[in-house]
C-alpha cells in the first residue's frame, strides 16, 4: 500500500509534526500527545487510499512542492522547493509556537485503466482519469479526520488524548485551503459543492474547538 519514498516522507513529516506540536516545551506536556500526529497523519493518508481503490486510482503522497511561480516556461526553479517542510516548522519558530500549520502532503493519482470499466448500454468502455475523482479521493481524507475528531471527543478517549480533537480539526482545516497543490485545491475544482460543505463543517468545528 505504501511505497518506499512515501514511507521516508511520512517518517521525516511526521518528526516536523511531532515538533511543532511539542514546541515550544513544557514541564505538564503529556507524552501521550506524541502519539497524536501518527494517528491523524495515518487516519488521513490511509482512508485517501482506500478512496482511490474505489475510484480506480493509485495514489502516492509526498511532501508538498513548490517549483512554478509563473505562466512562462521559465518562470520555474529547476528543482522543487520542500514547502511542506520548511514552511510549517519556519512558521512554528517564528510564532513561537502561536501559529502551527500543517500543511504537509500532497499527492499524485494515476489512473489504473485496468479497472476503470464503465458499462454503458450493455457495452463496456474505458474511462480516462477525471477531476472529481481525485476530488472525492481527496475529501475521504477530510471525512476520516471529522470521524477522528468526534472519537476524540468522546469523554473515555478524551481523557487519554485531550488534544486528538482538537488536531484533528486544525490538520484537516489548514489542508481545506485551495492553494498551492493541497487537498484543498483537488476538491475546490474537482467539486466546489463538496469543497463548500466540508469547508462550512470544518470551520463549525474549528469555532467548537477553539471555544
Amino acid at each position: 500500500m505504501f511505497t518506499k519514498k512515501e514511507i521516508v516522507w511520512i517518517i521525516i513529516i511526521l518528526i516536523i509534526y511531532e515538533f511543532i506540536i511539542i514546541f515550544p516545551s513544557s514541564n505538564t506536556l503529556n507524552p501521550l500527545v506524541l502519539i497524536v500526529p501518527i494517528l491523524i497523519l495515518f487516519t488521513s493518508i490511509i482512508s485517501k487510499k482506500i478512496a482511490a481503490k474505489f475510484f480506480n486510482l493509485e495514489i502516492e503522497h509526498k511532501v508538498l512542492e513548490f517549483q512554478r511561480w509563473g505562466y512562462y516556461r521559465r518562470s520555474h526553479f529547476k528543482k522543487p522547493l520542500p514547502i511542506g517542510l520548511v514552511i510549517p516548522f519556519v512558521f512554528s519558530i517564528l510564532t513561537l509556537g502561536n501559529l502551527r500549520m500543517f500543511t504537509f502532503f500532497q499527492f499524485e493519482a494515476e489512473n489504473v485503466h485496468e479497472t476503470r470499466v464503465l458499462k454503458q448500454r450493455g457495452l463496456k468502455r474505458k474511462e480516462e482519469l477525471n477531476e472529481s475523482d481525485i476530488a472525492f479521493t481527496a475529501a475521504w481524507g477530510f471525512v476520516s479526520l471529522l470521524v477522528l475528531a468526534i472519537i476524540g471527543a468522546l469523554p473515555g478517549i478524551r481523557d487519554v488524548f485531550p488534544e486528538l480533537s482538537r488536531y484533528s480539526i486544525y490538520y484537516g482545516f489548514w489542508n481545506l485551503i485551495p492553494i498551492s497543490r493541497l487537498d484543498g485545491l483537488k476538491i475546490f475544482f474537482g467539486s466546489i459543492l463538496t469543497w463548500t460543505v466540508l469547508a462550512f463543517v470544518y470551520l463549525v468545528a474549528l469555532i467548537l474547538v477553539i471555544i
